[in-house]
């Protein structure tokens, strides 16, 4: 764990917290249970490589620093968690995350953020060494209320599900955790906890400032960044994609969110935040749209037909919803 007891491709001085392991390990089974206990219930399942666990843990006022490693290539499976959000710095190896749609590739100093009660699937590459900040939300809840007074945010923005801090960004995050860094003991600066309180609450406030920016709900003028839009598009474009798929297939609403890898109701938000529609009203919508296409280009055939094989067992709502929708009845068509 050398590697670690010195400074990283980061520029974080980690020796104050790599000193002593909470333990170390080669046994799957043993590492998965100390985990779980020190960060969050999960699923872990093992790939490639040789075990070869070392977790390394440190508070630092009401904010928790680890550095951990598996050895071998892992996937992890969270529970959705509320209480904390979490902070991901690789400092060696790589890692891809994802969580509700959004997918990032994760390297040595990119600084990725994975917001609370989301599902996630995370994948750490074979020798990945990574830092990790939960931070409470009981720390987010003030400096959200202050901006919120300030006006600086509205209360339908939430932290996205998973970003990644770039740029300018990334570098003033790196900051932050090195000068958290500087609290722990033997690094001179831990006896100075006015000093801490306000690093808490800076991360606090730097997370809630430095988020890419969401569409907002509801009226008032769209806010994105560069970085925000192709998250969101990205969500989009896999939406669209599973919803292609199924437009023949009898699927439930849980199922579909599945096939997208997210919850219902972070599908239902992009739906009604990008289409206006529900997922299952989007879903009926694209097969009015393509049960058109087919009857315009094939005369022959019988609306029966047509209305059965994109899912509309009952012909006369079928009718209804081609008329709501294109100002005439199949048969017309």
């Amino acid at each position: 764990m050398t590697a670690m007891q010195s400074l990283t491709a980061a520029g974080l001085d980690l020796s104050g917290l790599c000193r002593e392991p909470v333990f170390t390990s080669r046994c799957r089974a043993e590492s998965h249970q100390l985990l779980a206990r020190e960060l969050v219930e999960h699923d872990l399942s093992w790939r490639q490589g040789a075990v070869d666990t070392a977790f390394f843990r440190a508070a630092i006022g009401r904010c928790d620093l680890f550095v951990l490693r598996y050895g071998a290539e892992v996937e992890v499976r969270p529970q959705p968690f509320n209480d904390f959000v979490l902070m991901q710095l690789p400092l060696r190896g790589s890692a891809s995350l994802l969580c509700d749609g959004v997918a990032l590739e994760a390297r040595p100093g990119q600084l990725s953020v994975l917001a609370p009660r989301h599902e996630a699937r995370l994948v750490w590459r074979r020798g990945c060494e990574q830092l990790l900040v939960k931070v409470p939300r009981s720390l987010l809840q003030p400096a959200r209320a202050r901006l919120l007074d300030e006006g600086a945010l509205t209360a339908d923005v939430d932290l996205p599900p998973l970003f990644q801090l770039e740029g300018r960004q990334g570098a003033r995050g790196l900051r932050l955790l090195g000068e958290l860094l500087d609290q722990l003991p033997g690094t001179g600066d831990e006896e100075n906890p006015l000093w801490r309180r306000h690093l808490e609450e800076s991360l606090s406030m730097f997370l809630l400032t430095h988020q890419p920016a969401m569409p907002r709900v509801g009226k008032g003028p769209v806010v994105s960044r560069s970085l925000a839009e192709r998250q969101l598009r990205r969500q989009v474009d896999k939406v669209e994609t599973v919803i292609q798929a199924q437009l023949t297939a009898a699927v439930s609403l849980r199922e579909l969110a599945a096939a997208c890898g997210m919850s219902v109701r972070s599908l239902s938000n992009l739906c009604q935040r990008c289409h206006g529609q529900s997922p299952m009203e989007r879903l009926r919508n694209l097969r009015l749209d393509a049960a058109r296409e087919r009857l315009l280009a094939s005369r022959d055939l019988s609306v029966t037909e047509v209305a059965l094989d994109y899912g509309f067992t009952h012909l006369g709502r079928f009718a209804g919803y081609y008329r709501e929708r294109f100002g005439e009845l199949p048969r017309e068509t």
